[in-house]
């Protein structure tokens, strides 16, 4: 059973957001007070409604309290985001994504009922200082606090040697979920090689994983 979205607030963040959702065949109901951004997003979303999400009333009417996961990417108005965010709780969706454009309001979201609060700006300035920071780090992403979804680059000097010889997962209790190799991407078993050149993809911890990096380049020298 395909899970279902509603996503509040069609600005460029919210927009992408639902499309993304869209294209990974989601159900999804698109929502803004905006007439404008209501009809640009209707040329790839089939259901779109004009519609103030800060009226519970209106939520209630469209059904929002039996939709899988909200997303709250209003942004830019604070008063709108809590107000949305309390008429969810209230309507009883299990999950809620809250975007915040500060900080300082990440708790507060929390408190309000949000199980998930994302800063936009936070998240791309992360990402950019850990691939700035490294000539081996490629991209970047946090999951949250603790854990990362990383892609390193194996130098040309690093000797091959199967998975199973590095043994990465019980040396830093970090997982490999992918490698890239001649451009393709495959998930490896244990007896395939990391060579150099390629690109290995990792989750885990964010200190582990960049012991993994000065593993892999101390590998290579």
């Amino acid at each position: 059973m395909k899970k279902s979205f509603v996503v509040i607030g069609l600005g460029r963040f919210g927009a992408s957001v639902a499309r993304s959702l869209n294209n990974l065949n989601c159900d999804i109901l698109a929502m803004d007070r905006s007439e404008d951004c209501v009809k640009d997003i209707a040329k790839d979303i089939e259901h779109c409604i004009i519609a103030d999400s800060t009226k519970i009333e209106t939520l209630k009417d469209i059904g929002v309290a039996s939709i899988n996961h909200a997303v709250v990417a209003i942004g830019n108005n604070l008063e709108a985001s809590i107000l949305t965010t309390m008429n969810l709780k209230t309507l009883g969706v299990k999950n809620i994504t809250v975007r915040s454009d500060f900080i300082n309001y990440k708790e507060m979201f929390y408190k309000l009922g949000a199980t998930d609060v994302i800063i936009p700006e936070e998240a791309s300035a992360v990402s950019l200082a850990n691939q700035i920071a490294s000539d081996s780090i490629l991209d970047y992403y946090s999951v949250d606090s603790k854990y990362a979804i990383v892609k390193i680059a194996v130098g040309e000097k690093f000797e091959a040697r199967t998975l199973i010889d590095l043994d990465l997962r019980n040396k830093f209790d970090v997982n490999i979920v992918g490698i890239i190799h001649n451009n393709e991407f495959y998930i490896p078993r244990g007896t395939d090689n990391l060579e150099p050149k390629d690109v290995v993809v990792l989750v885990g911890t964010k200190p582990k994983i960049r012991k993994v990096e000065s593993f892999i380049n101390q590998e290579a020298k």
